[in-house]
């Protein structure tokens, strides 16, 4: 079963794209702190490690559109999805693959006046 479920904070502001048949798209990386001591933490920290991960979500149609208009760097979601790999040819001609989390759904977990949310809502993202 390809199932994924992840809390985390957005790590840059979504920005909305188009396929090439129309259809509205997101791409955003998620800050997700790992389970681990407070020891352990500060430990990573010392020798320089990373104690979160940064999966990148992708997100199609009203889903992508409402992300764009409604979050913002910082706020915490929660993204309900499928594991999804893919490939492609970069200019130098070398095969390059990929691993991203599909959203089915993402549910924002703090009210839009957030301490988070440094600027108000972008009307023009939609």
């Amino acid at each position: 079963m390809n199932n994924v479920s992840l809390i985390g904070r957005l790590v840059h502001d979504p920005d909305l794209k188009r396929t090439q048949d129309g259809k509205a798209y997101t791409q955003f990386n998620l800050a997700i702190n790992r389970y681990m001591s407070q020891a352990q933490k500060e430990e990573k920290k010392l020798e320089g490690k990373s104690t979160a991960d940064f999966p990148r979500i992708v997100a199609f149609g009203k889903t992508a559109e409402n992300c764009c208009k409604y979050l913002q760097k910082g706020a915490m979601v929660s993204v309900i999805g499928k594991v999804t790999t893919s490939n492609y040819e970069n200019n130098a001609g070398d095969v390059i693959y990929t691993t991203d989390i599909t959203a089915d759904r993402v549910t924002f977990l703090e009210p839009f006046n957030s301490e988070y949310r440094k600027t108000p809502l972008r009307e023009d993202a939609v």
